[in-house]
């Protein structure tokens, strides 16, 4: 009973009186061509599904570059603030401290995805390259 036609016509059967041979017939042909309809509309999802996957993983490859690239900024700022700090802590160097500290708080306090939806607004055009 693994064939699905067997079961239709089984199915068919019991829909029509049994002395109605040309109305199971038509019955049959008309199941199986909505079963055919059905799997051809399956494979369309599917197909479309398998496009949006693409999509969806070329955007986050994308997206995950800029966050890449962004905070890769934002750490060699950083970095460089701090060696000014150890510098000036080192030297007694007040102002080297007092920039560090500045360019710390001003780092810390930026918001790094402030420029995102303007990224992503960009992403949306066709024409848009990412350059790094």
């Amino acid at each position: 009973m693994s064939n699905p036609a067997q079961h239709i016509i089984r199915y068919a059967a019991r829909q029509v009186p049994a002395l109605d041979a040309m109305s199971v017939i038509t019955l049959f042909i008309e199941t199986i061509q909505i079963i055919q309809a059905e799997e051809t509309k399956r494979a369309q999802i599917a197909k479309q599904r398998d496009v949006l996957i693409k999509a969806l993983e070329s955007e986050r490859q994308v997206i995950l570059a800029y966050f890449e690239q962004r905070f890769a900024e934002r750490r060699q700022a950083l970095d460089r603030f701090f060696h000014l700090l150890d510098y000036g802590i080192t030297h007694h160097d007040t102002k080297s401290i007092d920039a560090a500290l500045t360019g710390i708080l001003g780092i810390i306090q930026d918001n790094p995805l402030r420029d995102f939806e303007t990224f992503k607004k960009c992403m949306a055009r066709p024409d848009f390259e990412i350059e790094f």
